[in-house]
């Protein structure tokens, strides 16, 4: 089993998500949420305990209690209670609980690929602590920047065009930071950062629990001092309790337009409107804000020209945080359901299988993922001669110690599906739901057969692996996903799904579709037989066959509303009927779900 584990360490929680055998990163819940918080207690007899189990513990004693560990990152030691620890040893806690974590989730299996992510301005000696923290905990350690990791996962539902800039909001529990990242050479790489990290959900929730206080304290201000002050044991555990009814609430206001906070006694319930949150904290978001438009400014661009503006971290849930980016930028920013796992899922979509060697620190984003020799094969072939991948097997990013690859062939006729001006590199994310996502964007199911069956559905399309065929893995550049027989005869067979996105409606101008499709094959080697009028698994399709070594590809390229998405069959020369079957079943449950 391969496992490789993403964790997005954050200034008030961590986030840490897994891919098993190639599949799509799925987040851990960890203590039955998708977050933990980043918060450590050192007991006195020398055990350390994370997230909600140092929460609790603080109750206890605070003066034991750090709850944002990555906030201490410069100051090499802590000091809690009588317990002198190395900060290094603190991060490494939370790390080491979240990777065991992701770990029983995979049935143990040790971890093959590390990666960390890490805000843009850090530089190498906060970098160092983190690796230092994670050394040992995978075979392979990678870095990678937060906003890089957001970036390759939001090209997953909105193109990034080669040359284009993407700015990326994050405003997490303890801090802001916004940044530019440039999409070049199907890589991300920073123009431009700015943070503050005086202020984050953290702070909002301070300035609304004072806020509670104005509305409830009048009545008896001395049990509100106790309640907030106290340092007997009753009034903090029901401080604690008060903050999270207190998060909650923030929470509740981001979806409606007030919410009551429970107090304890003797205070009655606090009501609280979405205007009171907005008043509190219009002029810190604003700021937050500004700080994304001076970092367009910074990188020499004009934000009217940005592919996107992304907002991630659970902060930018408050539909004040999009209002006030939008007055600032002129753009309409996009977010996701759960923007507080996005670092973390997009992280592992950013690295390549073969990660550089263990502590580099990439300025480029490698996303690569090659799982077999039969497909390395593949890949090899097309470096070697086409200026231009086929629809399934596209030319692979190159990592920095690999000489560059040959240059084209004098007139060589480009394979056709995915051309290099229409290859954008995109990875899944969005368009995926939670609770699929949670087990891989596979579900059982049942074939139009009546055979049990997994429907495959990453991207923006799904379809049913045929009974005996396994998907072995992918890659995320070409939303593509490899599938190959449990008992394989030959190593040739494999099938191979790959969606490409289209600047118009394919389905209502099929005929440009096919126009432009023949124009690549026209300009293509290796190819024959064009049939732009086949039919097969019950779809109209357009039909050509490519001869791939001692292999051959049959490709069945079906157009929907925006999407081209091109199923290729490989089989060696006894194999056609073997194959062909399970493309069939393929084509026949592919569906569009964009």
């Amino acid at each position: 089993m391969s496992l490789r584990v993403a964790v997005d360490f954050g200034t008030s929680s961590t986030c840490v998500a897994i891919s098993v055998n190639g599949r799509e990163p799925q987040v851990v819940v960890v203590d039955g949420q998708p977050i933990l918080p980043s918060a450590v207690f050192a007991a006195a007899d020398g055990a350390l305990f994370v997230g909600q189990e140092a929460e609790r513990q603080a109750a206890v004693d605070p003066s034991r209690y750090e709850p944002n560990p990555k906030r201490r990152v410069d100051e090499g030691e802590l000091l809690l209670g009588t317990s002198v620890l190395k900060v290094v040893d603190v991060v490494r806690a939370v790390l080491t609980r979240v990777v065991n974590e992701a770990r029983h989730v995979a049935g143990g299996a040790p971890v093959d690929l590390l990666v960390l992510t890490h805000p843009a301005d850090w530089g190498a000696i906060r970098t160092r602590v983190l690796l230092d923290a994670g050394r040992g905990l995978g075979q392979e350690l990678r870095l990678v920047p937060e906003p890089v990791a957001a970036a390759v996962f939001h090209s997953a539902t909105h193109a990034v065009q080669d040359g284009s800039a993407l700015a990326v909001l994050d405003l997490g529990g303890g801090t802001v930071d916004a940044s530019v990242v440039v999409r070049q050479g199907g890589s991300f790489r920073v123009l431009a950062t700015k943070g503050d990290p005086t202020f984050g959900g953290a702070d909002v929730d301070q300035v609304l629990l004072e806020h509670v206080g104005s509305l409830v304290a009048p009545g008896d201000p001395q049990a509100w001092r106790e309640l907030v002050e106290g340092r007997g044991l009753a009034d903090r555990r029901k401080r604690r309790v008060l903050r999270q009814d207190v998060r909650g609430a923030k929470e509740t206001l981001s979806r409606h337009s007030y919410t009551d906070v429970p107090m304890p006694p003797p205070f009655p319930d606090a009501h609280v409107t979405r205007t009171d949150l907005e008043r509190l904290i219009g002029p810190p978001l604003t700021r937050a804000a500004g700080l994304l438009a001076t970092a367009v400014r910074d990188a020499g661009l004009d934000p009217r020209g940005l592919a996107g503006v992304f907002l991630v971290g659970g902060s930018s849930r408050i539909p004040l945080v999009a209002r006030l980016v939008l007055e600032q930028t002129g753009v309409v920013p996009t977010s996701i359901d759960q923007p507080e796992t996005v670092v973390a899922r997009g992280a592992l979509r950013a690295v390549s299988a073969d990660p550089l060697r263990t502590g580099a620190l990439p300025e480029q984003a490698v996303t690569r993922k090659i799982t077999d020799d039969s497909t390395r094969k593949l890949t090899r072939r097309i470096a070697a001669g086409a200026p231009s991948p086929p629809a399934g097997f596209p030319r692979p990013p190159y990592f920095p110690q690999q000489p560059p690859p040959p240059p084209p062939r004098p007139r060589s006729r480009a394979p056709l599906v995915v051309g290099v001006s229409l290859g954008l590199a995109v990875v899944v994310g969005g368009s995926v739901a939670y609770a699929l996502a949670v087990r891989g964007g596979e579900a059982e199911t049942t074939t139009s057969s009546g055979e049990p069956g997994k429907t495959i559905a990453q991207y923006d399309y799904r379809f049913t692996a045929p009974a005996g065929w396994d998907q072995t893995g992918g890659v995320a550049e070409t939303r593509q996903v490899f599938l190959k027989p449990s008992s394989p005869v030959s190593p040739d067979d494999v099938i191979t799904v790959t969606e490409q996105k289209l600047t118009y409606d394919s389905s209502v101008n099929r005929s440009r579709a096919e126009t432009e499709l023949r124009d690549k094959y026209d300009r293509g080697r290796d190819l024959s037989d064009f049939d732009a009028s086949r039919s097969f698994g019950g779809k109209d399709v357009v039909y050509y066959r490519e001869r791939a070594g001692t292999a051959t590809v049959d490709w069945y390229v079906l157009f929907q509303r925006d999407a081209q998405v091109s199923v290729g069959c490989q089989f060696p020369e006894s194999g056609e009927d073997r194959v062909r079957a399970a493309c069939e079943q393929v084509v026949r449950t592919l569906t569009v779900t964009n």
